[in-house]
C-alpha cells in the first residue's frame, strides 16, 4: 500500500517530489538570492545613508517645518517659535524691502561675478586643454588653493587691499592716485574676488579636452582663423562643460558667506548673512528658515539644471 502524503503536503509538492517536502515558496528563495547579490552593497550604503539623513536630511526637514512657523513673545522677554501653518514668513521676504533687496541682490551678483568668471577662465582653459605648458599640475593646482585655503587666500587679499598694502604703493608709486584707496569694506572687493575664475577654469578645461582636435583642424582647413574656430567650432562642441561649471558657479555664488563677512563685516547684504542676523540677534528662527529654504530652492534647481547637462554630455 503507497504512503499517504501528510496533511501539509501539496499534491503538486508530492507529485514532484515523489514523497519529498516540498520547496519553500519562490517568494524567500527571491529573497535569499538577492540578499546575497546585493548584500555587500547594502552594507557599504547604509553608513552613508545614515550620515545623510541625520546630518543632512533630519536639518533640512526641520528648516522646512521651522519655515511655517511663526514666533511668540513667551513672558514679554523671550522670542520662541510656535507651531503653525502659516506663509507669512515667505510673503515677508518678498514684502520686507530689506529682504527682497537682499535676495535680488545675491541673485543678482551671483549671475553678474559667474558670467565675468566664465568669460575669463574660457581662454586660460583652452590654453591649459591644448597648449604644451611647463608645470600645468602646479598651474591647476593654484586654481585649487582659493577652494580649499579660502580663509588664507582672502586674508591675503584683505591685506594687499588695505591702504598701507602693496595694491595702492603700486598704485601710488605708478602715481594712478594721490592717496589711498581703502578697498575692505566695499561690496566691490567681494564682486572683484567672486570673479575671479578657480574651480571654472578645471572644469572648462575637462570639457575642452573632450573636444576631438579633428573638428579644429578641418574649420582651419577651409580657412577659419584661430579665432574663430575657437568661437565657432570648440565652445559650441564644449557648451554643455561650459554650461555645467557656469549653473555650478552660480550655485556657490548664491550660497556666498565666508567671503563677505571677511572683507565687508558681518553687516552686508548677502542672504547668508541676512540668515545668520535674523538668528541672532532677533532669535527669529521661522524667518531665518524661510530664507533657507528660498536659498535652498534656488541651489536645488541650478543643480537639477547642472545635473541635467552633464546627461547630455555623456549622451552625446
Amino acid at each position: 500500500m503507497a504512503p499517504q502524503p501528510s496533511a501539509h503536503v501539496t499534491k503538486a509538492g508530492w507529485r514532484a517530489g515523489e514523497g519529498a517536502l516540498p520547496r519553500p515558496p519562490a517568494r524567500f528563495g527571491d529573497v535569499r538570492t538577492w540578499l546575497r547579490r546585493h548584500g555587500s552593497t547594502i552594507a557599504l550604503l547604509t553608513p552613508l545613508v545614515l550620515y545623510m539623513a541625520l546630518v543632512f536630511a533630519a536639518p533640512m526637514g526641520l528648516q522646512i517645518a521651522f519655515a511655517f512657523y511663526e514666533r511668540v513673545l513667551v513672558k514679554e522677554v523671550l522670542w520662541m517659535p510656535k507651531p503653525a501653518f502659516q506663509f507669512g514668513n515667505f510673503i515677508n521676504i518678498f514684502a520686507d524691502p530689506s529682504l527682497r533687496f537682499s535676495l535680488a541682490w545675491t541673485v543678482g551678483v551671483a549671475f553678474f561675478t559667474v558670467t565675468i568668471n566664465t568669460l575669463l577662465a574660457l581662454p586660460v582653459a583652452y590654453f591649459l586643454a591644448r597648449g604644451k605648458v611647463w608645470g600645468r599640475s602646479l598651474i591647476e593646482l593654484s586654481f585649487l588653493l582659493p577652494i580649499f585655503g579660502e580663509f588664507y587666500t582672502i586674508y591675503a587679499l584683505a591685506y594687499a587691499l588695505t591702504p598701507e598694502g602693496p595694491v595702492n604703493w603700486l598704485l601710488l608709486s605708478l602715481r594712478v592716485i594721490n592717496k589711498p584707496i581703502t578697498f575692505v569694506g566695499s561690496p566691490l572687493t567681494v564682486i572683484v574676488w567672486m570673479s575671479i575664475p578657480t574651480l571654472s577654469v578645471l572644469l572648462i578645461r575637462s570639457a575642452f579636452s573632450g573636444v576631438d582636435t579633428v573638428y579644429e583642424e578641418a574649420a582651419q582647413t577651409m580657412g577659419a582663423g584661430s579665432l574663430r574656430t575657437f568661437l565657432r567650432v570648440t565652445v559650441p562642441l564644449a557648451r554643455n562643460g561650459i554650461a555645467g561649471a557656469y549653473l555650478l558657479g552660480i550655485s556657490a555664488a548664491v550660497g556666498a558667506y565666508t567671503v563677505p563677512i571677511l572683507l565687508i563685516g558681518s553687516y552686508n547684504d548677502w542672504l547668508a548673512n541676512k540668515i545668520v542676523r535674523e538668528i541672532e540677534p532677533y532669535f527669529n528662527y521661522p524667518q531665518a528658515s524661510a530664507l533657507g529654504v528660498i536659498l535652498t530652492l534656488i541651489c536645488c534647481i541650478l543643480m537639477y539644471l547642472y545635473l541635467g547637462t552633464q546627461e547630455k554630455e555623456a549622451a552625446s
